[in-house]
């Protein structure tokens, strides 16, 4: 991908490219820092890597579209182009740094006041009501829950459209890592069990909102000014959902936002009231998902680490339920 970039900065731009640096973070598209030779000066070049329409680059294009509607600082868009080659997209290059960069250089004081604009940001992206549970694809679409049609000889049985969505959605990714072999049948068990005694935890009966999906501190630039420190930038979309409001919490909550009473209140300060049980088992049903990420990219002992802090979190709930 990286020895189309010049042609590509030469159509869109007229200009030439001086520096190309590749983005190793993340586990999806490939993404480079380019430098050129006239303004914008420098951007960033993301090429799709994934044919499926959920996860596609113009799934991308829409919501960050809907977020600059709602005064949500996505990244401004120069080109998107679609061609037989594939895909790519270019961005502005956020100014600021990311959170999670300055994090351990802070005072506790400026985390409180980044953790409060977290929250007000994320409240921002919240107020954007959605038709329907699930995975946006191309140009805004909800993927369907289709399932096979019997034919109507009653009123069929009331559901929670969020807790289908959500256990489909993370039952998925389950099948897949038990194809590894990786994992017990007694841990199969005590999951199962864990997600059915959730489902009044999780429950959420209001209209979906917009996730942004990897809502975690790499993903959020900040820059101080003499105000303190403002949000100059959310990063990357492609994970972006519509779901309950808790389930944007989680990788805060993996990230150790709730774990420290001043960041977490701070954080309430800017959002509002938030489901801290619906995020905490959240988190637990997430992770089984990322440690199938983690074995697919070839991250094995990473994944090991996730399923054993699972297995150790739903086996205390276990033991606690037969006290």
């Amino acid at each position: 991908m990286e020895d189309k970039v010049p042609q590509i900065i030469e159509r869109e731009f007229n200009a030439k490219v001086t520096e190309i640096k590749r983005i190793t973070e993340g586990y999806s598209h490939s993404m480079y820092e380019v430098s050129i030779d006239k303004a914008p000066n420098v951007v960033i070049v993301r090429f799709a890597n994934n044919k499926d329409k959920r996860f596609a680059l113009k799934k991308e294009e829409y919501v960050i579209k809907l977020l600059q509607e709602h005064g949500v600082p996505a990244p401004k868009i120069y080109a998107f182009n679609e061609d037989s080659d594939g895909s790519y997209m270019i961005l502005e290059k956020i100014r600021g740094n990311r959170v999670d960069e300055i994090w351990n250089s802070i005072s506790k004081e400026e985390k409180m006041e980044i953790s409060q604009k977290i929250g007000e940001l994320l409240a921002k992206i919240h107020s954007i009501k959605l038709d329907k549970f699930g995975l946006i694809k191309e140009e805004g679409v909800i993927e369907e829950d289709i399932a096979f049609k019997f034919k109507q000889v009653g009123e069929p049985m009331v559901h929670s459209p969020f807790l289908r969505a959500t256990f489909k959605k993370y039952n998925e990714d389950l099948s897949r890592l038990m194809s590894y072999h990786e994992i017990s049948s007694e841990f199969i068990s005590n999951y199962m069990k864990y997600l059915c005694d959730s489902r009044k935890i999780l429950e959420y009966n209001e209209k979906p909102v917009l996730n942004h999906g990897d809502f975690f501190p790499g993903h959020i630039f900040v820059e101080k000014t003499d105000r303190g420190y403002q949000i100059t930038g959310l990063i990357d979309f492609e994970l972006a959902c519509a779901s309950a409001p808790s389930e944007d919490f989680i990788k805060l909550h993996r990230s150790g936002f709730f774990d420290d009473a001043e960041l977490k209140e701070a954080l309430k300060r800017g959002y509002g009231e938030i489901n801290e049980k619906a995020v905490e088992t959240l988190r637990t049903i997430r992770d089984v998902s990322f440690a199938q990420v983690l074995f697919e990219s070839g991250d094995i002992k990473l994944g090991k680490e996730i399923l054993g802090k699972v297995k150790e979190k739903i086996g205390k709930e276990k033991d606690e339920k037969l006290l």
